[in-house]
């Protein structure tokens, strides 16, 4: 039975770890975040064009509890002064079954 117990653990927190990396971070005792719409990414311009310029904007969730950070596609062209936007990524970043989680918005075009 003992050994049941370490197990059990192990299989859930591998469990819950799949569902922690997708998509922006969210979280259930806080969450302060900015996520860009479907609609923000029509605003491309052409396809597959990468722009002089690039912004970054990031979320950022430790443990599904708390979240912050703005990773809107407004933000991250703010950040690289862009006003034509050419393409959107994303980019996540997780460590330890999302014990921490950052999720970044970057945008290129002039």
């Amino acid at each position: 039975m003992r050994c049941l117990r370490p197990i059990t653990l192990a299989f859930s927190l591998f469990l819950l770890g799949g569902c922690l990396g997708s998509g922006y971070p969210i979280g259930v005792i806080y969450n302060g975040t900015s996520m860009p719409h479907q609609m923000n990414r029509m605003e491309a311009t052409g396809p597959a064009r990468t722009g002089d310029r690039e912004g970054q904007a990031c979320a950022t969730g430790i443990m599904g509890a708390v979240a912050w950070g703005d990773a809107s596609l407004d933000a991250a062209k703010k950040a690289g002064s862009i006003t034509e936007v050419h393409s959107v990524e994303f980019k996540p970043t997780v460590v330890a079954l999302g014990i921490y989680y950052q999720a970044c918005t970057v945008v290129h075009g002039k």
